[in-house]
């Protein structure tokens, strides 16, 4: 076969394979938002809980206090809706509900919001839908009080779902605080080392695309969201967060060149939920690991079964420009 009729081939072969759902990393986080000003970021679950299994017009509610740093507003508001179990029977469905904001008394309908969904990937009795549904709240969330989002799911087919909580993303603008620089990344990738899945396929990598100067940086933090993170009980390494380190090493001389040479890192069992609150939200400093350029993260499965929603860094700069 010649080469032209070789690339035809392929070609052919890349339209006609679908792009199928699994237990491993095959649906990484998209960066929907990267910008550079004076600020801060905060991410908060605020009451969530668990909601058990929602019928048709049944309700669930998340309360947020907001309190923005002094002389600051509000410039980016997101909602993240992370649901589970979305089924009619025992077969996976898609959700259907209602969402909106309160605010004094005043309910705002919100938008339909962009879905991200995931499955296990193959065919079984228990394949349910899971997944996140991200709303923009621009302009409705514009300053200090207390905030409500709350859903009603409005199927009239029978089918029901579960909510794990719901997160609330705030960017603020402020020109007395640092610059600060940050990537934004959403989606869903369902992770689960079982069924011939091994820890090294259920790893899902979010890339921060960009070049730094790790010099005048003061800061850095890294933020992760995990629905269903950390509920599975076991002494071992049941999930792990890579922050630039690739997820295979050496033992013992992998670790002894990061002290050596400096390089990434990675961490052990960060997320933990329980039967009330089943998301789980980590934050930890990584100024000491950045790159110049092509930093990334991952997060891996080692039997634990959880989802990957939400990847933030946000860098802090020690002058007005970051290089």
């Amino acid at each position: 076969m010649d080469l032209k009729k070789a690339v035809i081939l392929v070609n052919l072969l890349l339209l006609i394979t679908p792009v199928q759902a699994s237990y491993a990393g095959d649906r990484p986080l998209q960066t929907v938002l990267h910008d550079e000003h004076p600020g801060d970021l905060d991410f908060s679950l605020g009451d969530s809980r668990y909601s058990g299994e929602l019928e048709y017009n049944e309700s669930y509610r998340v309360n947020f206090s907001v309190k923005p740093p002094a002389g600051s507003s509000i410039k980016i508001a997101k909602a993240y809706v992370y649901w589970v179990w979305s089924k009619k029977g025992l077969a996976g469905i898609y959700p259907k509900f209602n969402a909106s904001l309160e605010h004094s008394g005043r309910a705002v309908p919100l938008q339909q919001g962009k879905m991200y969904t995931d499955t296990k990937g193959f065919v079984s009795r228990y394949d349910f839908f899971s997944g996140s549904h991200a709303y923009d709240l621009g302009g409705e969330i514009s300053g200090e009080g207390n905030y409500s989002l709350s859903l009603v799911n409005t199927a009239e087919d029978g089918s029901t779902f579960c909510v794990q909580g719901i997160g609330l993303l705030l960017v603020y603008e402020n020109p007395e605080l640092p610059v600060i620089e940050y990537w934004i990344t959403e989606g869903c990738d369902m992770l689960y080392a079982e069924y011939g899945i091994d820890p090294e396929m259920a790893t899902s990598t979010v890339y921060f695309e960009g070049d730094i100067n790790p010099d005048n940086v003061a800061d850095a933090r890294l933020i992760t969201v995990s629905p269903s993170g950390g509920y599975s009980s076991g002494s071992e390494a049941r999930n792990k967060l890579f922050f630039n380190e690739k997820t295979r090493s050496i033992p013992v001389i992998g670790d002894l060149i990061q002290i050596l040479f400096g390089g990434g890192k990675s961490w052990k069992n960060i997320y933990q939920t329980d039967e009330t609150v089943q998301v789980a939200l980590d934050e930890r400093p990584v100024a000491a690991y950045l790159e110049p350029a092509g930093n990334f993260a991952s997060v891996q499965d080692n039997g634990d079964y959880l989802l990957l929603t939400n990847a933030i860094l946000v860098i802090e700069y020690k002058e007005s420009e970051k290089s």
